[in-house]
Parts: structure tokens; sequence; C-alpha cells
């Protein structure tokens, strides 16, 4: 009962809001960490099956324990304070193992460490960079998909996200999650657990098991678009993207499981533990210094209380509606048309306080913006570099310059070229607030992350003025047009500040 009262409970109560967002993130419908809440469930079941093996080492509470739980309470501490829930959530990999150190001993542990590291494989990933790794799948998937689909015969064309096969007059859309990221993510956390937790402990067929984890996820979704292709061939898109579709994702299941469950089988006959007999743990000194565990508690408890209290305490909510009040003629800029910010792009931005717009001036010119208000979550207002890169785009350079819209503003300035036909692109941002415009994200964080302390209010946006560059003038008229239209937008969109 005591180190359950003095060390896992008063744990249990700090991170409760942490453990909630990751349930939250785990449950959503096109999130990639479904098998977040199997992890869990996996340490609670190997700590269990293997209570015989570490009832007969005594407990001792280790103070060296404080070396993983002392870090992890400190970026606890940090994510609770500034309202960052991905910092709070990932400082569990470190509470854990360091939980159990402090309240049974390392020597206690021998055999359970694999357990206790896993939860590293369900802490969620801020959105907007499981975004990005989910993009660069999909593009690796889509392009492998076609070569082979090529390579075997089909005539395939790509657009984008789109393949057209050939004798169908209906394109196959390959959607974010499709890319991988999602099975790669499972199949990780899978052979990690044939790797620690079946067969022998033998290192180097650990290390082989945990090296071909993601190449063999990845080849495996390569072939199951390229055999969705086919089965629009065969069939029709419709049948490929529904039936086809969920019948190919269970024979990658299966095709991953056998060459995984092959390869393990081949590595554990050559290590010579065929029979998965475990290895005998070395004896481990006595803790130099060991703990009283009613005096941990006596300040675990308080300091846990505080960072609960800390956790759920949040800014007033924001306002909303703000984007979509910029005014749609800015002279001589006029927005002809609105595109629609859909819940999963309101999900990534962190508010639903967005528009994107279509803007045309008085020579017909094209410019592209994007306007996002916030209020508390400002950290979730990422810099632009992360959707650009997400929409095919290759950086060529960065830069900043000076606005007239008040003295001292500044934006970032951004140019770059598609990947598909080589146009050039040039994009302007601004992070703003009323005493604030910049296109420096650390001068963002620096100016809003002190008030985030104290729970103050901290209403600003993030401006985003886009257009291609190829046309006359270059970049140099690109980038006047985008500064003009800019410095319109950050004086409008002050105005709608509290």
């Amino acid at each position: 009962m005591s180190p359950l009262w003095f060390v896992a409970m008063p744990l249990l109560v700090a991170y409760a809001s942490a453990l909630w967002w990751c349930v939250e993130l785990w449950s959503l419908p096109e999130g990639y960490f479904a098998h977040g809440p199997l992890v869990p469930a996996v340490m609670a079941y190997v700590v269990w099956a293997r209570r015989s093996e570490w009832r007969k080492v005594a407990a001792v509470p280790d103070a060296r324990g404080f070396w993983l739980l002392g870090p992890a309470l400190l970026l606890h501490l940090c994510g609770a304070a500034l309202s960052i829930d991905s910092v709070s959530a990932a400082s569990l990999v470190l509470a854990i193992p360091g939980a159990a150190w402090v309240a049974v001993g390392r020597a206690r542990l021998v055999g359970l460490w694999p357990a206790l590291w896993m939860f590293a494989f369900a802490a969620p990933l801020p959105i907007y960079v499981t975004d990005r790794i989910a993009f660069e799948l999909k593009e690796v998937a889509v392009h492998g998909g076609v070569w082979l689909a090529q390579a075997t015969g089909l005539g395939i064309e790509r657009d984008g996200a789109s393949l057209l096969v050939e004798g169908q007059t209906q394109a196959l859309d390959v959607a974010d999650p499709c890319g991988g990221l999602r099975s790669l993510l499972a199949m990780i956390t899978l052979v990690y657990c044939v790797a620690f937790f079946l067969g022998p402990p033998q290192a180097l067929r650990r290390i082989v098991l945990m090296l071909v984890a993601a190449p063999i996820a990845v080849l495996v979704n390569v072939v199951r678009i390229a055999a969705i292709c086919w089965l629009a061939k065969g069939y029709d898109v419709p049948f490929a993207t529904g039936t086809g579709h969920d019948v190919m994702n269970g024979i990658a299941w299966i095709l991953d499981l056998a060459l995984v469950l092959s390869l393990d089988a081949l590595l554990t006959r050559r290590s010579g533990h065929g029979d998965g007999t475990a290895v005998a743990p070395m004896p481990i000194a006595k803790p130099a210094r060991t703990l009283r565990l009613p005096r941990v508690g006596a300040w675990m408890w308080p300091l846990c209380l505080c960072l609960c209290l800390l956790s759920f305490t949040r800014a007033e909510p924001s306002l909303s509606g703000r984007a979509r009040a910029l005014p749609t003629v800015l002279t001589p800029f006029t927005s002809m048309s609105e595109r629609e910010v859909t819940p999963r792009m309101h999900q990534l931005l962190g508010t639903d306080d967005a528009a994107w717009r279509n803007y045309e001036d008085d020579q017909g010119r094209r410019l592209f913006v994007v306007a996002v208000f916030h209020g508390s979550n400002w950290k979730s207002v990422h810099p632009p570099h992360i959707c650009l890169l997400g929409s095919d785009m290759s950086i060529e350079q960065e830069g900043g310059t000076d606005l007239a819209s008040r003295d001292g503003d500044r934006a970032g300035q951004i140019l770059l070229r598609t990947k598909k036909d080589g146009r050039a692109y040039v994009s302007l941002y601004a992070y703003g607030a009323s005493d604030l415009c910049t296109g420096s994200y650390l001068k963002f964080f620096l100016h809003h992350a002190p008030r985030a302390l104290f729970r103050a209010s901290n209403d600003g946006f993030l401006l985003r003025v886009e257009a291609y560059a190829d046309g006359p003038g270059g970049f140099d008229a690109a980038e006047a047009r985008c500064r003009e239209l800019l410095e319109k937008l950050v004086s409008e969109a002050r105005k709608l500040l509290p």
C-alpha cells in the first residue's frame, strides 16, 4: 500500500489532465494513435505476468529514481504552466519508470524496464507534427504504389493525391491516413512487444526486429496501394475504395505479421535460444541510499495537487468569428471566394476562428489568405513552414521584411517552388497582437509564454498572404502585392482584438 499511496496515487492526480488529453487523442476517428489504449493494458499485463519473478526481490525505495522522476515533473510543470498538453503527456515517458524506481528500487525492476518504457509508443505527438510526418509517408506510399502498379503492367497517372487508373473515369483519392502513419505506429509498437516480451532476450534479435519494423510497414503499404489500384482496374473505383480497401487493409496486416514473425523465427534459431528460455539476470548492487516513502509522500502529495490544479486551470475561452469578420474588400483587393475550413483543419490549427480566402487585385491577379485568431490556445499556432511543406512545396529562401502598418512591424518571408511543376511561390506571414507584429516564431513564443504562466489574456493572430511568383514582374512584383495586402490585413486584424 505504501508505494501505491505515496508515489503512484499522487502522480495519477498530477497527470489527470494529461491522461485525459491522451484518451481524447486516442479516440479521434482520424487520429494516428488508435493503438494507444492497448499500450497501458500491455504494460500492466507484463508486470502482472512476471509477478512471481519480481516478488522474489525485496522492494527497496531508491532515491536515484528521481534522476528520471525529477525531470519528468519539471517537464510536466512546464507543460501545465503553458497549457501545452503534449509536453505534459511526453513527460509520462520518464515519470512511469522513474516512479517505479523510486517506489520499489532498481533491483525489483529487473526484466520490467521494457514494459515501463513502453508508454513512449502511446504518448501522442502534437497534431502538426503527425500531419507533417503523415504527408511525407503519403508521398512515399503513393509514389511507390504508382511505380509498382506501373511495373506490373497497370496504366496509371498521378495528379497530386489523386490516381487515375486506365479505363476508369473516377479518380482514386489518397487521403492522409492512407499514407500509413497509423499502421506504422501500431506496427512499431507490435514489433516492440514481440522483441521484448516474446522469444529469447537476445540483443541482436531485438535490434534487428526494431530496425525492420518501419521498412516493413512502409513496404507493405506500398503494395497495398498498388493492389487497390488493380482492384479499381478489375472492378471499379467505388469497390476499390470501399470493400476492396477494407479487405486490403486486413491482408496488409496479415502480411506485416507474417514477415515479422518469420524474421523473428529465423533470428531465434540463429541465436540458439529456440526454447525461449530467459537469461538469468545479473545481480545488482544494493542502492546507495534508500528512502522513507512517508517522507516522499509528504511533499509529493502537495506538489502533485498543485500540478493538477495548474493543469486544469485554463485561461478564459477566446472570442470566435473574428477571422471571417476581416473585410472582404481592401482596395485594390477584393475577396472573390472563401474556402471551407474543415473540422480537421480547425483541429490542426487549434481554433475554429480561422478563414481561408482568395483575393484578387484590380488587375485580376490572385492572392491566397489564411487568417487564424487565437486566445488562450496560442501555443497551437505553428510556423507556416509546416503547412507549406505539406502542400508539396520546397523552400528555397527565407528572410524578413518591414511592414508599413506600424513602426517596428515585420513579417516573415518565404520563397518556395512547387515540386510538381516548379512554379515559384511567395509567402509573407505575420504573428500579431495589439502590441506585436513579427515574422519570428521565437519572438511570438516569448511574447505569449510569460502571459500564459499567469493565465492572462493573450489574444492575437497569424496572417499569411501568398501568391504565385511566375507572372509579370516575378518574385518582386508578387512580394509587393503580398506585402500591401498583409499590411492592410494587419491593421484590420488589430481592430478585432479585445
